[in-house]
């Protein structure tokens, strides 16, 4: 890894410790609620996961002109939001593991996952109380993530209701909308975080921000193909079929093969039935795979994130072109 990425991503785990891995007593945590709520949030913090949210911040701040530290304390705002929305979200999909362990509603239960995710997105947003910076820069950053937090709780919404309807698929049109409310406003959020919190006004930082939302989609778009061909890190091959989703390269299939619908839905119900090992999330992949829609949904991710590249480089320059397409290829796993 880029050297100077290791000393800003060693900087952001100290901020993540102190915000989300605090010394508790050795008191009874029965009795210590910050102990109760923050032990399923530090133990998906400390089980790893790229940082690349919170590093845009920070490459986005120095990008603006940004100096000195200040920036790393908001870096907690970033991942404390994106940490909350997964323990929601493998609540919402039945996953049972995150990152390779077991996922925080499998190890803590239902109940535990559910407040301490619920009192994440607060105590993220806290982050902004230690933050020293001028009245109306602090309102901007707290209207940003406000308004990214509803933001992906809206995309969250449409993907629930879409992987829970039997039989129906949405259009390439109205994923997209999805994937930008649910995956592509946290990427927005941090690269406005940094910009703003830099300095710049906001419509600089707004405009900056739409083209990592843009990015944002074109990797989601990489990770459901991902999903499906090989498997993401942590998670087993195909779980996206055994939760119903309806990604992208379900939704190029039915509209090179509409005459696939009931078959695929088949699929999916029976995924849904009987789990990981199904022989149906193997044929839905086999039927994905032939039709060659795995494969046009990673060249649309692929010109999404190449497109973000080109358009920072004509308004940045190559040296930030540079910089973001290594912080790319970190979100790749490169």
């Amino acid at each position: 890894m880029n050297d100077e990425f290791t000393q800003r991503l060693a900087k952001i785990e100290c901020a993540l410790h102190s915000a989300f891995l605090p010394d508790m007593p050795n008191a009874a945590s029965e009795l210590n609620p910050i102990a109760l709520l923050s032990a399923p949030c530090a133990s998906l913090v400390a089980g790893g996961g790229k940082r690349w949210r919170p590093l845009l911040a920070v490459l986005a701040y120095q990008l603006a002109g940004g100096s000195g530290e200040e920036i790393y304390t908001l870096t907690p705002l970033i991942e404390g939001i994106h940490t909350a929305s997964l323990i929601h979200d493998d609540i919402e999909d039945n996953s049972e593991l995150r990152r390779g362990q077991p996922a925080a509603h499998v190890a803590y239960g239902l109940d535990s996952a559910l407040n301490s995710g619920s009192w994440l997105y607060f105590q993220a947003l806290g982050s902004l109380e230690a933050y020293r910076a001028p009245a109306n820069v602090k309102l901007d950053l707290y209207a940003a993530a406000l308004t990214h937090i509803r933001a992906l709780h809206e995309g969250q919404a449409l993907d629930i209701h879409w992987h829970r309807t039997a039989g129906f698929f949405p259009s390439r049109k109205d994923y997209e909308r999805m994937i930008r409310l649910k995956t592509g406003a946290l990427a927005a959020l941090a690269a406005y975080t940094g910009m703003r919190a830099a300095g710049k006004a906001h419509e600089e930082s707004a405009a900056f921000a739409s083209l990592f939302e843009a990015a944002g989609v074109g990797f989601q778009i990489l990770d459901d193909a991902k999903n499906i061909s090989a498997g993401n890190a942590g998670k087993k091959r195909g779980d996206d079929i055994v939760e119903g989703k309806k990604s992208l390269p379900v939704i190029l299939h039915i509209e090179k093969h509409p005459e696939d619908a009931a078959a695929l839905t088949a699929y999916f119900e029976q995924a849904q039935r009987e789990g990981i090992e199904s022989p149906a999330v193997e044929k839905a992949i086999a039927l994905l795979s032939a039709s060659g829609s795995i494969a046009d949904a990673e060249t649309q991710g692929r010109g999404a994130v190449h497109s973000v590249l080109e358009r920072l480089d004509v308004r940045y320059g190559r040296t930030a072109k540079d910089m973001f397409e290594k912080l790319f290829n970190l979100m790749q796993g490169r």
